[in-house]
């Protein structure tokens, strides 16, 4: 775990301001979409003086985040969960396969000794194959879930306007009724009192 928290701390980092630049917003709207990420578990790197320093990922999970709710209307709250859950897959398979590259290797004195160190790998992979097989369908399970919950919800927005259009359209009407209503009887109150003065 210390090798990849070695490989992290050398990776390339950007300030808020270029991040802010490359997708083209303000400061405190990548700053807003951060923490909104960071509420739904999502964590950056810090410098010495706090401030968030994004890595590679980073900026690709911002651009992710900036497609999802401007390109594709969806809730920020929505968006922020989806990153967070993909991220957290991807990150998983990550530090499995550095992990992996990084596992010391060493000689057996026979060949059973190699033998038993192939199985061993061979069940370590197995498990790792299994565990990011269970993550993926996990994902395809939540994103299913996130699809019908957007679903149902811009049906009910449409169901909602379309009865506040009728609502407006039937008041509408009904203050025309009563608009011609009131002239009628004013005029018909004008012609009764002539008729009474002759």
């Amino acid at each position: 775990m210390g090798d990849v928290i070695e490989l992290v701390a050398r990776e390339r980092t950007y300030s808020g301001r270029e991040v802010a630049e490359m997708l083209g917003i303000g400061a405190s709207t990548l700053r807003k979409w951060s923490m909104l990420l960071e509420q739904h578990g999502y964590w950056f790197l810090r410098d010495s003086q706090n401030r968030r320093e994004y890595r590679q990922l980073d900026v690709s999970c911002m651009k992710r985040f900036y497609r999802l709710t401007k390109d594709q209307l969806i809730p920020q709250e929505e968006a922020a969960q989806m990153i967070v859950s993909q991220t957290q897959v991807e990150t998983t398979r990550n530090e499995t396969a550095v992990a992996v590259a990084l596992a010391p290797v060493t000689h057996p004195a026979t060949n059973e000794d190699a033998l038993e160190a192939l199985e061993a790998i061979d069940e370590k992979l197995h498990a790792l194959a299994l565990h990011v097989k269970q993550q993926d369908e996990n994902q395809q399970a939540l994103l299913a879930r996130l699809e019908k919950q957007e679903a149902y919800i811009r049906t009910s927005l449409k169901e909602r306007d379309r009865r506040l259009t009728k609502a407006m359209s039937d008041i509408m009407a009904a203050k025309v009724q009563l608009a011609k209503m009131q002239d009628a009887e004013r005029k018909t109150s004008i012609w009764h009192k002539l008729f009474r003065l002759n």
